[in-house]
């Protein structure tokens, strides 16, 4: 049994101790990034080397009094501002909306009762109760467990729930998978394993992406050339006798001549199309090179087939000897896991697909349960690799167990000459 009992439960702190602690502390929640104000956002898209090339023509055409030129070199600069600076708006407005994975609130011990307070008043030493479909509202040392699995991705990557047993610890930010436990608060805010990653993201600062290293490159080259073929055309020109103010024009006007003012506009437009493109299939690059990054990934490394599936799965294939609704019916029996009437998944990733596969035949799992209640159960453990229960059914009682078939299909659970083995093939997307 994975049920955990170290002694009697703590009993919560008072409203006393929690205002006291919140004060010294500060509230449980990261603190967030000063905005950028929108000149440094403009400033940075003019930092570009392509941009700093239009600048220096435009500068230059101002003086000679090329008015048209000006006009159209400062529209492009324009254009490639304003695209770049709506798409880092938009990203940060997205990623501002990623806030809302946190959790608004927890179920507490204070003053002797449970009640339930915004996650940002926790605090020290608070006993917080978290059950299925529950994100941890801090970093919390368990003192019990009952069949509690977390999904722990949003911190390491692994798509398989973990296995936590009183004694151990809960991070904030994962999702509590299956079952129930209760924990003491120990670290908040930014002292928990989520704040922690909160900073590191915060204070990373991203380097120039293959095509901004080509671009400037490319900016370098052809500002020294035109400089060079500048220089060639005013002497060869004072050589053949020609006034050296007419020469000056002239070279000057090749200089500004040789600048592409439309590849910084062509750049920005095809990543605007790309971001878009991207955003259709809900991924928003934080700036537009971004999607020219991901763009130039040539090997993708996994340390596991898991980390690149969805977290859902799906029955696919049902080998019964008698009735499939009979099957149906025990496989919902012998799981906890509840499919919402919007269609979240609240509980196992596993379990959720024996749910949806009897749904799918026309039950109802929320009537099969009630018609035979669950009187006992041995919940799944890693040891055994199985999980048992016992339900009352009109007439006796129903023992059904699930779990990986080399443990389920032997002895002394299935005898080699049964031949009323009734199995399901469960498989990740």
């Amino acid at each position: 049994m994975t049920v955990t009992e170290t002694g009697a439960r703590p009993s919560g702190l008072s409203t006393v101790e929690a205002a006291a602690r919140i004060a010294q502390d500060g509230p449980n929640a990261v603190a967030k990034p000063r905005p950028r104000r929108l000149i440094a956002r403009i400033g940075a898209q003019l930092t570009d080397p392509l941009v700093l090339l239009l600048l220096a023509a435009a500068i230059v055409t101002v003086a000679l009094g090329d008015w048209p030129d000006v006009a159209i070199i400062l529209l492009v600069i324009a254009l490639n501002t304003v695209i770049g600076v709506v798409q880092e708006v938009r990203a940060d407005r997205a990623i501002a909306a990623l806030d809302d994975l946190a959790a608004p609130t927890a179920h507490v011990v204070r003053d002797g009762r449970s009640q339930t307070i915004p996650a940002a008043d926790l605090v020290r030493g608070d006993v917080v109760n978290v059950e299925a479909g529950v994100i941890v509202p801090a970093d919390l040392s368990l003192v019990d467990a009952f069949r509690c699995q977390v999904d722990e991705a949003a911190l390491t990557g692994e798509s398989l729930p973990v296995v936590k047993d009183a004694g151990e610890e809960l991070q904030a930010g994962t999702v509590v998978v299956t079952g129930r436990a209760s924990g003491v608060v120990i670290r908040t805010g930014s002292r928990s394993a989520l704040g922690g990653i909160a900073s590191l993201v915060a204070t990373t600062r991203g380097g120039p992406t293959p095509l901004q290293r080509r671009l400037a490159r490319l900016g370098r080259v052809i500002g020294l050339a035109a400089v060079a073929l500048c220089f060639i055309v005013f002497g060869l020109g004072v050589v053949a006798g020609q006034p050296v103010i007419t020469m000056a024009l002239v070279a000057v006007s090749l200089v500004v001549a040789a600048v592409p003012e439309s590849l910084p506009a062509v750049v920005t437009l095809a990543l605007a199309l790309g971001a878009r493109r991207m955003a259709q299939h809900k991924a928003i690059p934080r700036n537009l090179h971004a999607v020219e990054t991901l763009g130039s990934v040539t090997v993708l490394a996994s340390d596991k087939t898991g980390t690149l599936t969805e977290g859902r799965m799906t029955v696919h294939e049902a080998v019964p000897t008698r009735a499939l609704d009979e099957l149906a019916e025990a496989a919902v029996l012998c799981c906890d896991a509840v499919i919402e009437p919007n269609g979240t998944l609240i509980g196992d990733p596993l379990e959720g697909a024996l749910v949806a596969f009897a749904a799918g035949l026309g039950l109802d799992p929320t009537a099969i349960r009630a018609k035979a209640p669950r009187l006992a159960e041995h919940p799944f453990d890693q040891a055994t690799r199985q999980m048992t229960t016992i339900s009352r059914v009109p007439g006796g009682f129903l023992t059904v167990c699930k779990g990986a078939p080399e443990t389920v299909l032997s002895a002394p659970i299935v005898e080699a000459e049964d031949t009323t083995v009734k199995a399901l093939r469960v498989s990740a997307e």
